[in-house]
């Protein structure tokens, strides 16, 4: 099995700590208007990472050879010492295509850096859920005799292993359709590949070049594809 790191990551682990300890959130500056929530997009992520480079830590991302419909993403932190660790991302892309891919890329690449830095954002999705009383209250009163779960969700909640250590930020709401109300993590499988199919396709097409929507469809990109990253198994 290839290494993660080098033999030896004193010095590394080192400046990983100074840097962590002058480490500050990134900052949520990207608004999405229609769902009232904001998130760091990959600027302000790598803006934020400067105490690193300070440690003479650099970063390096570098997409790997992968299966099809999925992008592999390898992230390695090497210290001027020539001491080094790295880790690995799989992810599924939307669409297989240049433009599907980039997006999967950049989205991976944000959560990459979170995961290999310590990196935060600034501000809780707590209290965004908190600012939805309503759809809360709806969530709570769910029952199984109202919506019966969907055969392959029964026990994938829980016991299906967590990718890279990952969890959805947040339990966005479907807006629309037969879904309207549902939190991303109740919605089968099936439902998720049609939601980012549906949201894809919507910012893809060039009459939607300056819809002021375009904020929420990738936001809500970003939101299914979190879940659907969680969904998906570790494998050797």
């Amino acid at each position: 099995m290839e290494s993660s790191q080098s033999p030896e990551i004193d010095k590394l682990a080192g400046a990983i700590v100074r840097a962590q300890v002058k480490l500050m959130p990134a900052k949520k500056d990207t608004i999405n208007p229609f769902f009232h929530k904001k998130y760091a997009d990959l600027p302000a992520v790598w803006e934020s990472l400067k105490p690193f480079r300070d440690e003479e830590i650099a970063i390096t991302q570098s997409p790997m050879d992968s299966p099809d419909g999925h992008i592999l993403l390898e992230t390695q932190l090497t210290h001027s010492s020539g001491q080094w660790m790295r880790s690995c991302l799989k992810m599924r892309v939307a669409k297989d295509d240049p433009q599907g891919a980039g997006s999967a890329l950049t989205y991976a690449r944000r959560y990459a850096l979170g995961c290999m830095t310590g990196l935060v954002t600034e501000e809780d999705d707590d209290g965004n859920q908190a600012s939805q009383p309503v759809v809360k209250a709806a969530i709570t009163t769910v029952k199984p005799a109202v919506k019966p779960a969907a055969p392959q969700q029964q026990g994938q909640e829980h016991d299906r292993p967590l990718a890279m250590g990952l969890a959805p930020q947040a339990k966005w709401v479907v807006p629309f359709g037969k879904m309207k109300g549902q939190p991303i993590s109740d919605v089968s499988d099936d439902d998720v590949d049609y939601l980012l199919r549906y949201y894809t396709t919507k910012l893809q097409d060039a009459a939607n070049a300056t819809s002021r929507y375009r904020d929420e469809w990738e936001n809500a990109i970003m939101e299914i594809r979190a879940e659907q990253l969680y969904r998906t198994p570790i494998t050797a």
